[in-house]
């Protein structure tokens, strides 16, 4: 058809494009193996990723391991199916086993760093070579022991992928939690003041697991809340089915107690109280708007959110700026409506878009935003008063 003469069409659109918080955060594990190749696996779920690794065990006649893995990786995975039986992606990074602790601590902050790139990384699951395909927002690493060389490779990678990550500072008390704490300053990190106890129907016996591994499986689990907005809720005061706490914390309600000095410096404890519960939701930020770890994944998640809902504009025209606009406002009505947000203006940034940056193409947008508060502290105070002294009267009045 020509175009010179005649009629010609073509389309457009001035509308909103709908932007959402994704629905299936991804997980990644650093965990550790005798019998697994190391490397970077990904999975729909723990359950398949349990599956595929015990599908390359040697079984004798009886179907049991020939060579048993001295790792962790089994330990973990089995955990995510069993305790909380998720469905979510799933990334492994597999440290080799080594005798030689140094060689093994080696090992492990190389599985540690591959994260960073995991997405674009060959899937050694796949048979058809392809990649993961996705980041991590949640990475947990089980060491078994706290170390801060691991520890700070583990920070690296969060910041690196704006996920997060919590650590057990295997304490055995809260001085020694308070100590070991102070030595994280990042709102990618929270810190656990210890281990948590799980009677292993394998070694049919009462063990220790990392209380690191644990909360990265508890927060996929309230990710995948029914309400859709699973992402935004704390994993404070979350009853866990564990057997023990590795160094308990005693807890009354309404009294000062050992869980409050633990509180006052960003640190969850373990309590029981009707169950073993987690207790405190922080991150350990040098900046206390930003210690509210439920307040960092909601804006890392709108972020990242806004950044691909908009992304079509760039390179475009106004038309497509203006719809970009409307998009990121539509964005920010919905989380209002779903009680994410109390309320949001957004608004074109004067200030820095100047008319030099206008002939530039450069564009500024302010997101003025607060999010649905989360009670931490509820005070309910009894009053005792003379007014209703009028009930006697009708009670006694014969």
């Amino acid at each position: 058809m020509s175009i010179k003469r005649g009629v010609v069409g073509s389309r457009t659109s001035s509308s909103a494009r709908p932007i959402s918080v994704k629905s299936t955060l991804p997980i990644a594990l650093v965990l550790t193996s005798s019998v697994v190749v190391a490397g970077v696996y990904g999975f729909d779920s723990p359950s398949k990723a349990l599956g595929f690794f015990e599908e390359s065990l040697v079984l004798d006649k009886k179907g049991v391991a020939t060579k048993p893995d001295s790792g962790n990786l089994f330990k973990y995975l089995e955990l995510g199916k069993d305790m909380f039986n998720l469905s979510v992606p799933t990334i492994v990074s597999v440290s080799e086993v080594d005798a030689d602790l140094a060689l093994h601590k080696a090992n492990f902050i190389n599985a540690t760093n591959l994260i960073k790139k995991s997405a674009s990384m060959t899937n050694l699951a796949s048979s058809k070579n392809s990649a993961i395909g996705y980041k991590a927002d949640i990475v947990a690493c089980a060491f078994d022991s706290f170390d801060m060389d691991v520890n700070n490779a583990n920070v690296n990678v969060c910041t690196a992928l704006n996920a997060r990550t919590h650590i057990n500072l295997y304490a055995d008390g809260n001085g020694d939690a308070i100590a070991k704490r102070n030595g994280f300053g990042s709102d990618r990190v929270t810190v656990a003041k210890c281990s948590l106890e799980i009677f292993n129907t394998d070694t049919a016996s009462t063990q220790e697991y990392d209380s690191s591994v644990i909360l990265g499986w508890l927060r996929c689990f309230v990710d995948g809340d029914k309400s859709g907005i699973g992402y935004s809720k704390s994993i404070s005061n979350r009853v866990l089915t564990v057997s023990g706490v590795a160094s308990p914390s005693e807890f009354y309600a309404g009294a000062l107690d050992e869980t409050d000095p633990t509180t006052e410096n960003q640190i969850m404890s373990f309590i029981q109280h009707r169950g073993f519960r987690t207790w405190e939701y922080s991150t350990t930020s040098v900046d206390p708007i930003w210690q509210d770890a439920r307040r960092v994944r909601i804006t890392d998640l709108a972020i990242e959110a806004v950044l691909n809902g908009i992304f079509y504009a760039i390179d475009k025209g106004m038309n497509e700026l203006n719809s970009a606009k409307d998009s990121m406002r539509g964005f920010m009505n919905s989380l209002v409506g779903d009680d994410v947000m109390i309320g949001f203006s957004v608004e074109l940034d004067l200030e820095r878009t100047t008319k030099e940056r206008i002939t530039a193409g450069e564009f500024y947008f302010i997101i003025d935003n607060q999010e649905m508060p989360s009670p931490k502290l509820i005070h309910v105070t009894f009053n005792r008063v003379d007014r209703y002294a009028s009930v006697v009267y009708k009670m006694l009045d014969n």
